[in-house]
């Protein structure tokens, strides 16, 4: 419905009603206003087909029943408009009033980012020097006195080593993830399959005495922010070394595939596996499929993993038996972003 549409539908409409009113004719004013709105038109146009009407009809404004019906019927079109209107003020209301929260609650967040990288700066300085102290110490009371302690005592300082050792691998740990959560992403073309070559090199000296034969292929070019992608990397890649540690020979495999329009890169070992019952736990802060007594580590490297593949907007998942060895894969974006080559 146009303009002239409007003051022509408009003008029938009233002279049907100030000839005989009713609800029907009535009624039809307010489907009159409710094209308007579909149309486009607005409430100045409805008045502007009114007083086209009332040109066209001749109508006497001196008859009270006569002025009387053309108020009703201009009221009744202007019915949907306005009502629109109130609906257009109450949703500008509950939007401000939206993002007055938002605000409220971003003001919230930088100021619990604030207390959180306070309390990071005290575990990265003041704990983890405390801790170094009371390495030091073991270490001196080993170095020093260790021919003047008892075996039980000498035992004692050995496990108040091993204790503050492992609480400073958590530290840091800690440290990586909250660092992970609040750097800056910086996505730029990365080759994954230099950067896994990079990873292993990272983790030579776990390695000592090993042997592990590692095969990289179909790795591809993606884009995402390589600090971080290295460090899922090494996590994954020290995860696997880790627990293929009871083979006399392992294998790790670092490739990828297409499916479903995604590239999917993986890490595979034929390490000791675990139960899939218990997969869903895999991702989060200390769980341990394993014991400390079979594997050492502080439950991190696996969370870690899934917060950087997060940050790019990807899922990580993994396959695995027991005594059957396992299978981590992510993806990094839902788009296929490059070819792999092989090397």
């Amino acid at each position: 419905m146009n303009r002239a549409e409007l003051a022509a539908s408009y003008t029938d409409a009233l002279r049907n009603y100030i000839a005989k009113a009713s609800e029907s004719t009535l009624e039809r004013a307010y489907e009159l206003g409710r094209q308007a709105i579909e149309s486009g038109l607005s409430s100045t146009d409805i008045v502007a087909a009114h007083h086209h009407a009332l040109r066209t009809l001749e109508l006497a404004l001196g008859s009270e029943l006569t002025q009387g019906r053309k108020e009703r019927f201009l009221i009744e079109s202007l019915g949907p408009l306005e009502m629109t209107r109130h609906g257009y003020i109450q949703a500008n209301r509950d939007l401000q009033r939206l993002f007055e929260e938002i605000s409220e609650r971003t003001a919230e967040l930088e100021n619990a980012n604030y207390e959180l990288e306070s309390f990071n700066y005290y575990i990265s300085h003041d704990l983890r020097t405390s801790l170094q102290a009371v390495l030091g110490f073991s270490r001196t009371l080993e170095s020093h006195f260790g021919g003047e302690l008892s075996p039980a005592a000498y035992r004692c300082v050995e496990q108040i080593s091993n204790g503050a050792g492992q609480m400073a691998e958590l530290i840091d740990g800690l440290l990586s993830l909250a660092q992970i959560g609040g750097a800056r992403l910086e996505r730029r073309p990365v080759d994954i399959d230099a950067l896994a070559h990079k990873a292993m090199g990272q983790l030579e000296t776990q390695l000592t005495g090993r042997k592990i034969d590692v095969v990289y292929e179909d790795l591809p070019l993606v884009r995402g922010d390589p600090v971080l992608l290295e460090r899922l990397l090494v996590n994954l890649l020290a995860n696997a070394i880790k627990f293929t540690g009871s083979r006399k020979r392992a294998k790790i495999e670092i490739g990828s595939f297409e499916q479903d329009g995604e590239r999917i890169i993986f890490v595979r070992d034929n390490g000791v596996g675990f139960d899939m019952k218990r997969a869903r736990r895999l991702f989060g802060l200390f769980v341990r499929l394993h014991s400390a007594e079979e594997f050492e580590g502080t439950g991190i490297g696996l969370a870690l993993a899934n917060r950087v593949v997060a940050r790019h907007g990807g899922r990580i998942w993994a396959e695995a038996a027991t005594g059957k060895g396992a299978t981590f894969y992510f993806t990094l974006e839902k788009a296929k972003l490059s070819s792999p080559h092989s090397t």
